[in-house]
């Protein structure tokens, strides 16, 4: 700093500048009307990476040389009485690279007052740029989003409009954002919604945070009426405080739900006049009843069954099915085929129904379960009488061949008897025989026609099989038709209720009499299908079945005979899906007819 004191010495400056230059926060330099570096505090040091006696004497060093007649011009200025004071300027370090400063020039006069040296004063605003460069990004980011978003958005202030992106021209219907600029917000709003919406505007001013999703009514240019959700932030917009609203036409989402809801209505009334009785639940808590559930549960009102679990009404064996078909029926979204299942009503009396389930889609997004339930008891009670009257009409078509079987013994046992008169007993034997086979024919006979209750036991299918040729043998025998049995299955135990199943092996037996009128064979062969089922298979050589009449055969009332019913056909399909099985029917015309009755293992 010698230099610079000389230089002051001349200048009769006092010592006190010299001891600013090095307390202040911001660098200093002096030059000389030239641009000569006459002295630099600690400061400019620091800034430029230079030490004093670097630049002394240098021309602007610490300016770019692109910059540096621009300097001189400056110098000219301040001389003409220029003010330079806060401006922006980009500075050069030692090392090369760049800053920016605020920079303030004034000029150093004699006391003639002649300008004879510029003092330079610096203020690293690099942050600042940074900051105000991070702003300017943002701002454009946000001004690039705003502008392209496909939500409509509008700035205001003081409650009028200062902005607005081309998706809120479009919503608003004008045709260019100046037509909003500057107009009150009010006039854009349903005059029901204002005072809840500014209400909600003034709260961000007060609280400085974002509001809750409004539901609101804009009043567009044309005066159409759409419905919009409204999201109101704070935020600072040119300087000032503002409030940016941004919507989203939901004037769609209104419509479908309300004819969503009107949809439900009509679905609700659907459900209410059905004939068969409905239920609704949710997490299996019931949530509507229609009448003829009320009618089926017993019930009074609606209120003794909603809110009750489904699984109140159902004994505790049924809970995991149910279980799983309620999941399966929300999984797959589809309908699940009728069950079976016993319901407990609420006077505590139990009926047979069949249910059926399936998901259906509520506006509110939770998962209903519709399921139908239909009241079997009238079904039972038909499916007897008319098992009822088949196994009579069996009975009594057996009865010819049976009494036949019946005679040829009792005329044995007359004659032997009329020989015993002379003394001869060795007939007795003979008589003992033909005694018990009437004895078997009658209690077969008398076990198929007697009623009974339903009891499913584990049977061997092989004894069924054998006792019913032995009943069915006499007729056979009339129709000069030969029964074979044939064993093909280690195990030939079933689960089931022995009287029904001899009823269908009977009637598929007679069948396949009836149709060789000239005689023929029948074949009965068990057969362990694998290991989960068995197949009992009867065969004949009779006079087939055209293949159009075989998915007919089952039905109520359909038969190929000339006075058949069809209803012997149905109660052994009946029977046979009430084992868990089903019925497969095979045929050709002239060539004969299989039958194949697939039971589950038990």
């Amino acid at each position: 700093m010698i230099f610079i004191k000389d230089f002051f010495s001349t200048l009769n400056k006092p010592r006190l500048i010299l001891s600013f230059l090095n307390i202040t926060s911001d660098g200093v330099v002096i030059v000389d009307t030239e641009g000569r570096v006459l002295g630099i505090n600690k400061k400019f040091e620091e800034l430029h990476g230079w030490t004093e006696e670097e630049v002394i004497g240098k021309i602007l060093p610490m300016t770019p040389e692109k910059d540096k007649a621009m300097v001189f011009e400056l110098y000219e200025k301040i001389i003409q009485g220029e003010e330079y004071s806060g401006r922006e300027v980009e500075k050069l370090r030692k090392d090369g690279s760049t800053f920016y400063a605020n920079v303030t020039i004034s000029a150093m006069r004699d006391d003639s007052g002649e300008v004879v040296a510029f003092v330079g004063v610096e203020r690293d605003i690099t942050e600042k740029k940074q900051a105000e460069a991070l702003i300017k990004e943002s701002e454009e980011r946000y001004r690039l989003l705003v502008e392209n978003s496909p939500e409509p958005i509008v700035v205001l202030q003081d409650n009028r409009i200062a902005f607005v992106n081309p998706a809120a021209v479009i919503l608003i219907g004008v045709s260019k954002p100046e037509e909003l600029i500057g107009e009150n917000a009010a006039r854009f709003f349903h005059p029901d919604d204002l005072d809840i919406l500014l209400g909600e505007i003034n709260q961000l001013y007060t609280f400085n945070q974002a509001c809750s999703l409004l539901d609101k009514r804009l009043i567009r240019l044309d005066d159409e009426i759409i419905h919009i959700e409204v999201k109101a932030v704070p935020i600072q917009f040119q300087g000032n405080r503002s409030v940016q609203l941004l919507f989203r036409d939901i004037t769609e989402r209104k419509k479908a739900v309300f004819e969503l809801a009107q949809k439900e209505r009509e679905y609700s009334r659907v459900l209410k006049l059905s004939p068969e009785p409905i239920i609704l639940h949710r997490n299996c808590i019931i949530t509507f009843v229609n009448d003829m559930a009320l009618k089926l549960f017993n019930a009074q009102t609606t209120e003794e069954l909603i809110g009750r679990s489904v699984f109140e009404f159902s004994s505790i064996s049924y809970h995991e099915g149910i279980m799983e078909r309620f999941a399966q029926a929300i999984e797959t979204d589809g309908f699940m085929e009728f069950t079976s299942l016993e319901l407990q009503r609420l006077d505590g009396t139990v009926v047979d129904v069949e249910v059926s389930s399936i998901f259906i889609h509520r506006h509110d997004g939770e998962p209903v379960i519709q399921t139908v339930i239909r009241d079997m008891s009238e079904r039972k009670r038909s499916d007897h009488i008319i098992r009822r009257a088949e196994k009579l009409s069996i009975v009594g078509e057996l009865a010819a061949g049976i009494a036949h079987e019946i005679r040829n013994p009792l005329t044995a046992l007359k004659g032997f008897l009329q020989l015993l008169k002379s003394k001869e007993t060795a007939y007795v034997d003979i008589m003992l025989v033909e005694i018990e086979r009437i004895n078997q024919i009658v209690n077969e006979f008398m076990s198929m026609a007697k009623p009974q209750a339903d009891k499913f036991v584990e049977t061997d299918s092989k004894d069924l099989i054998e006792n019913v040729i032995f009943m069915m043998q006499p007729q056979a025998i009339l129709y000069n038709v030969q029964l074979n049995f044939y064993l093909d299955a280690m195990d030939s135990r079933i689960f089931c209720e022995p009287n029904q199943l001899k009823q269908v092996f009977i009637n598929l037996i007679k069948n396949s009499i009836e149709a060789m009128p000239s005689g023929g064979t029948i074949s009965v062969r068990i057969i362990a299908k694998d290991t989960s089922d068995l197949q009992i298979v009867f065969s004949d050589d009779g006079l087939g079945i055209h293949h159009d009449q075989i998915a007919n055969l089952g039905k109520p009332f359909f038969t190929t005979k000339e006075k058949g019913t069809g209803l012997g056909l149905m109660v052994c399909f009946k029977i046979i899906e009430a084992h868990h099985g089903h019925i497969d029917i095979q045929s050709e015309l002239g060539k004969g007819t299989t039958t194949t009755i697939t039971l589950p293992f038990p």
